[in-house]
Protein backbone atom coordinates (compact mmCIF):
# COMPACT_ATOMS: atom_id res chain seq x y z
CA UNK A 1 0.00 0.00 0.00
CA UNK A 2 1.27 3.60 -1.14
CA UNK A 3 1.83 6.06 1.41
CA UNK A 4 2.20 8.97 -0.33
CA UNK A 5 -1.07 9.10 -2.32
CA UNK A 6 -1.75 12.47 -3.28
CA UNK A 7 -5.14 13.25 -1.83
CA UNK A 8 -4.50 14.89 1.62
CA UNK A 9 -7.18 15.32 4.04
CA UNK A 10 -7.02 18.85 4.25
CA UNK A 11 -9.13 20.71 1.97
CA UNK A 12 -7.19 22.84 -0.51
CA UNK A 13 -3.92 21.39 0.39
CA UNK A 14 -4.49 18.23 -2.55
CA UNK A 15 -0.63 18.88 -3.44
CA UNK A 16 0.64 17.88 0.08
CA UNK A 17 1.30 14.41 0.76
CA UNK A 18 0.26 12.08 3.41
CA UNK A 19 3.61 11.38 3.77
CA UNK A 20 4.79 15.47 4.50
CA UNK A 21 1.76 15.62 6.61
CA UNK A 22 2.54 12.55 9.12
CA UNK A 23 6.46 13.47 9.00
CA UNK A 24 8.61 14.79 11.75
CA UNK A 25 8.72 18.39 10.73
CA UNK A 26 4.95 18.40 10.40
CA UNK A 27 4.24 20.69 13.52
CA UNK A 28 7.17 23.32 12.55
CA UNK A 29 5.62 26.10 10.13
CA UNK A 30 7.88 27.54 7.64
CA UNK A 31 7.71 30.93 9.52
CA UNK A 32 9.08 29.07 12.83
CA UNK A 33 12.12 28.48 10.61
CA UNK A 34 12.52 31.31 9.04
CA UNK A 35 12.70 33.46 12.45
CA UNK A 36 15.95 31.15 13.25
CA UNK A 37 17.34 31.91 10.36
CA UNK A 38 16.84 35.75 10.81
CA UNK A 39 18.20 35.73 14.51
CA UNK A 40 21.24 33.83 12.93
CA UNK A 41 21.62 36.87 10.43
CA UNK A 42 21.21 38.96 13.02
CA UNK A 43 23.57 37.33 15.33
CA UNK A 44 26.35 37.32 12.25
CA UNK A 45 25.82 41.47 11.17
CA UNK A 46 25.32 42.71 14.13
CA UNK A 47 28.70 42.78 15.67
CA UNK A 48 30.04 43.85 12.59
CA UNK A 49 27.99 46.64 12.43
CA UNK A 50 28.57 47.73 15.96
CA UNK A 51 31.94 48.20 15.63
CA UNK A 52 31.46 50.16 12.09
CA UNK A 53 29.44 52.58 14.66
CA UNK A 54 31.52 53.08 17.22
CA UNK A 55 34.25 53.31 14.71
CA UNK A 56 32.87 56.48 13.36
CA UNK A 57 31.95 57.67 16.35
CA UNK A 58 35.43 57.24 18.06
CA UNK A 59 37.20 58.90 14.55
CA UNK A 60 34.38 61.96 14.78
CA UNK A 61 35.99 62.44 18.95
CA UNK A 62 39.56 62.36 17.20
CA UNK A 63 38.52 65.43 14.75
CA UNK A 64 36.86 66.93 17.22
CA UNK A 65 39.61 67.14 19.83
CA UNK A 66 41.93 68.08 16.92
CA UNK A 67 39.73 70.93 16.88
CA UNK A 68 39.59 71.51 20.20
CA UNK A 69 43.62 71.48 20.28
CA UNK A 70 43.77 74.17 17.19
CA UNK A 71 40.90 76.43 18.70
CA UNK A 72 42.97 76.43 22.22
CA UNK A 73 46.36 77.26 20.48
CA UNK A 74 44.69 80.12 18.24
CA UNK A 75 42.84 81.43 21.38
CA UNK A 76 46.34 81.46 23.60
CA UNK A 77 48.13 82.78 20.33
CA UNK A 78 45.54 86.00 19.71
CA UNK A 79 46.20 87.21 23.61
CA UNK A 80 50.14 86.25 23.13
CA UNK A 81 50.73 88.82 20.60
CA UNK A 82 48.64 91.68 22.11
CA UNK A 83 51.44 93.96 24.05
CA UNK A 84 51.42 93.64 27.94
CA UNK A 85 50.28 89.86 27.55
CA UNK A 86 52.09 87.35 29.91
CA UNK A 87 52.68 83.68 30.08
CA UNK A 88 50.48 82.82 33.04
CA UNK A 89 47.58 84.77 31.40
CA UNK A 90 48.16 82.96 28.40
CA UNK A 91 48.08 79.54 30.05
CA UNK A 92 45.03 80.30 32.41
CA UNK A 93 43.39 80.77 28.35
CA UNK A 94 44.53 77.83 27.56
CA UNK A 95 43.32 76.03 30.22
CA UNK A 96 40.00 77.38 30.70
CA UNK A 97 39.11 77.08 26.61
CA UNK A 98 40.77 72.87 27.41
CA UNK A 99 38.51 72.88 30.63
CA UNK A 100 35.23 74.00 28.61
CA UNK A 101 35.62 71.53 26.22
CA UNK A 102 36.25 68.79 28.22
CA UNK A 103 39.73 67.69 27.98
CA UNK A 104 41.61 65.85 30.89
CA UNK A 105 44.09 67.86 32.75
CA UNK A 106 46.21 64.23 32.71
CA UNK A 107 49.34 64.86 30.13
CA UNK A 108 48.11 68.24 29.20
CA UNK A 109 51.00 71.00 27.37
CA UNK A 110 51.18 74.50 26.70
CA UNK A 111 54.61 75.67 25.53
CA UNK A 112 54.91 79.42 24.42
CA UNK A 113 58.02 79.73 22.22
CA UNK A 114 59.88 82.31 20.04
CA UNK A 115 60.92 82.29 16.56
CA UNK A 116 63.45 79.43 17.01
CA UNK A 117 61.19 77.66 18.29
CA UNK A 118 62.94 77.87 22.38
CA UNK A 119 60.54 78.53 25.30
CA UNK A 120 60.38 82.08 25.86
CA UNK A 121 59.11 85.14 28.22
CA UNK A 122 56.68 87.28 26.69
CA UNK A 123 57.62 90.53 28.63
CA UNK A 124 61.24 89.63 26.38
CA UNK A 125 59.65 89.42 22.99
CA UNK A 126 59.49 92.53 20.77
CA UNK A 127 57.14 93.83 18.57
CA UNK A 128 57.18 91.93 15.02
CA UNK A 129 58.43 89.15 16.39
CA UNK A 130 56.64 85.45 16.10
CA UNK A 131 55.34 83.79 18.84
CA UNK A 132 53.79 80.60 19.00
CA UNK A 133 51.51 78.90 21.45
CA UNK A 134 51.42 74.74 21.25
CA UNK A 135 48.95 72.78 22.63
CA UNK A 136 49.22 69.03 23.31
CA UNK A 137 47.14 66.39 25.25
CA UNK A 138 46.97 62.87 24.92
CA UNK A 139 44.46 60.98 23.06
CA UNK A 140 44.10 58.50 25.29
CA UNK A 141 43.06 60.07 28.05
CA UNK A 142 40.27 61.57 26.30
CA UNK A 143 38.83 59.06 24.44
CA UNK A 144 34.75 57.69 24.98
CA UNK A 145 36.79 54.07 25.69
CA UNK A 146 35.28 52.19 22.52
CA UNK A 147 38.16 51.27 20.39
CA UNK A 148 42.30 52.23 20.82
CA UNK A 149 41.71 53.36 17.23
CA UNK A 150 44.83 56.08 18.38
CA UNK A 151 46.59 54.64 20.97
CA UNK A 152 49.13 56.53 23.23
CA UNK A 153 49.28 59.37 20.32
CA UNK A 154 49.53 62.97 21.35
CA UNK A 155 47.13 65.33 19.70
CA UNK A 156 48.87 68.58 19.52
CA UNK A 157 48.77 71.78 17.36
CA UNK A 158 50.67 75.16 17.39
CA UNK A 159 49.52 78.75 16.22
CA UNK A 160 52.27 81.45 15.24
CA UNK A 161 51.49 85.21 15.02
CA UNK A 162 53.49 88.43 14.81
CA UNK A 163 53.20 90.15 18.02
CA UNK A 164 52.19 93.74 17.80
Amino acid sequence: MRTDVSHSPIPGRSHLRLRELTGPFHRRSRCCARRGVAMLELAIVLPILLMLVLGIIEMGRVMMLNQVATNASREGCRQAVVPGATNDRILQIVNAYLDASHVKEDGRGVEILDENGQPVDLQQVGSRQRVTVRVSFPYANNTLGFTAIMGAKQLSNEVSMRRE
